[in-house]
């Protein structure tokens, strides 16, 4: 065990002849795997003669004084040592660059790109660890965090002189991750053709190229064939207005596990049919704004895929999802979308659906198609615009797992009815949380005019939990917290939040709403 006394003069000068010093100690310990630990505890009230004892028992110590006055390390012969400098009680003797090569990997990772490469300066053995640094990023704002440059041109043209400096100077090993966000085109391939070959050479697993929309930059899938000897690693591809399109007989992406296309206009359905007939592993799919699609199909042959999200897909006449072990299931569309589940998904636990204007088809898809395709299901996210009565089907006890129901109501153009929602508990008999969130409604209080309505009766016995937020005490809307205080029999709390003051009002002193210390108005 090596031991350091650090001796730090009090600021004030002491009249006390044995010149009394305050020290802050740091014990050193060996581990077994060859790593120092530091143990650091004060003592005050040190005297010269103290300082002696340790000088002659062969420990080193160190006496700073003042902040602009240099400290000596004084070794038990005394001699003297390093000259270490001091300010604000630190000792400047330790450098970044003394760090163990294995922590300063770790640190060097952990630093945006820029300051990665700032670090390159300091010393040659920092230089040789930024050129490993895994994750590259390649934006605006992590290449020029502080750069006043303006203009689109300026911006793309330093941030590919950027790239191509980084790239060069990068060991080409070691490489995680590549992410690359400019308004980049077809006009720049060849900076991002670099780009993406270095990304296949080096390994990396993760590759994201969010670009312009103007003119797609085509994607080079033949550096990715593995019959043109790819030694492509990619598990993870995020392409955003990008132009992929898929040759005959490709036999790249065998390793890919998450796949996410975003804005692929020119896409076609066939080819992406082959494309994800060769990725077999894929565990996340996600497909956002598509067009030209007579039919999707998300086949058997994906036995991997857990996650599974379609957005904006208003081109897709037909969605085919046989992907039996998907866990979580994301759609957005159109009512116009037909969406078929040959067989039950029974492992999928949470379901987040979103539709335009609201209609029986898709009262239908909720009520009918989700409980009998997602046997499951637990968590359930429902976005409509409005809902009616008459639009969703008696299902009394379809969703036999059902246990949190997440519903964002927007206001439509025609009417909307809220109470209609208590056919969604009704299905539910398991449920325990409801979150109901109201947008954009604008209705005058409800004052009596119309008459009350009542349903029947139909107890829950596991709802514990209710919220309501940007209430605007309408008819339609005490009636959903009238006939929930009146079935929920387990019920432990309703939370309602109104839109503005003046329903905070109406809402606390309407005579609709019974007073329930159960119910919180805010």
């Amino acid at each position: 065990m090596a031991e350091t006394i650090v001796y730090r003069r009090k600021r004030k000068r002491s009249k006390n002849p044995s010149d009394i010093a305050e020290d802050v100690r740091f014990k050193t310990l060996s581990t077994d795997n060859g790593h120092e630990k530091m143990i650091v505890y004060k003592r005050r009230n040190i005297t010269k003669m103290q300082i002696e004892d340790h000088l002659e028992a062969g420990r080193e110590v160190i006496m700073p004084t003042g902040e602009r006055h240099e400290r000596e390390i004084i070794s038990a012969n005394g001699k003297h040592g390093q000259i270490i400098g001091h300010k604000g009680g630190t000792l400047r003797g330790t450098q970044l660059n003394d760090l163990p090569e294995d922590i300063l990997c770790s640190i060097i990772s952990r630093l945006p790109l820029g300051d990665a490469v700032r670090t390159s300066i300091l010393s040659t053995k920092l230089r040789r660890i930024w050129a490993s640094h895994p994750n590259l990023t390649f934006t605006k704002r992590a290449m020029f965090p502080k750069s006043k440059i303006k203009g689109g041109e300026q911006i793309k043209f330093a941030l590919i002189e950027g790239m191509h400096a980084v790239l060069k100077q990068h060991r080409g090993n070691g490489v995680e991750r590549i992410f690359l966000q400019a308004l980049l085109d077809q006009s720049t391939s060849s900076a991002l053709n670099t780009c993406v070959k270095f990304a296949v050479t080096s390994g990396t697993t993760s590759l994201s190229l969010l670009l312009s929309p103007e003119r797609p930059y085509c994607f080079p899938t033949y550096l990715f064939d593995l019959q043109n000897g790819s030694r492509s690693v990619l598990e993870e591809l995020y392409l955003k207005y990008v132009s992929l399109r898929i040759p005959a007989g490709f036999t790249g992406f065998k390793h890919l596990k998450r796949l996410n296309l975003d804005c692929m206009y020119d896409i076609v359905a066939d080819e992406l049919q082959a494309l994800l007939k060769n990725c077999l592993l894929l565990e996340v799919l996600c497909i956002n704004v598509v067009y030209k699609f007579d039919k999707l199909v998300i086949s058997q042959a994906l036995s991997h895929l857990k996650y599974l999200s379609l957005t904006a897909c208003l081109g897709v006449k037909t969605i085919e999802v046989a992907a039996a072990n998907v866990e979580r299931f994301e759609y957005e569309g159109s009512s116009d979308n037909s969406i078929v589940f040959p067989q039950p998904l029974k492992n999928v636990k949470y379901a987040s659906v979103q539709w335009g204007a609201f209609n029986s088809h898709v009262g239908e898809f909720v009520l009918s198609v989700l409980p009998r395709s997602f046997p499951g299901l637990e968590t359930l996210v429902w976005k409509t615009y409005g809902v009616e009565m008459d639009g969703l089907p008696n299902c009394l006890g379809r969703f036999q797992c059902l246990k949190s129901v997440h519903i964002e109501l927007c206001a439509p153009v025609l009417a909307c009815d809220v109470l209609s929602l208590a056919a969604l508990l009704d299905a539910a008999p398991s449920l325990e949380s409801f979150f109901l969130k109201l947008i954009g409604f604008i209705n005058v209080p409800y004052s009596g005019i119309e008459e009350f309505r009542r349903l029947p009766s139909s107890p829950h016995h596991h709802i514990i939990s209710v919220g309501i937020k940007e209430f605007t005490c309408s008819r339609d809307q005490i009636e959903l917290v009238e006939y929930i205080l009146e079935n929920a029999t387990a019920l432990e709390h309703m939370i309602i939040k109104t839109k503005i003051g003046c329903y905070k009002d109406a809402a606390i002193h309407s005579p609709y709403i019974k007073k329930d210390k159960r119910v919180v108005i805010l």
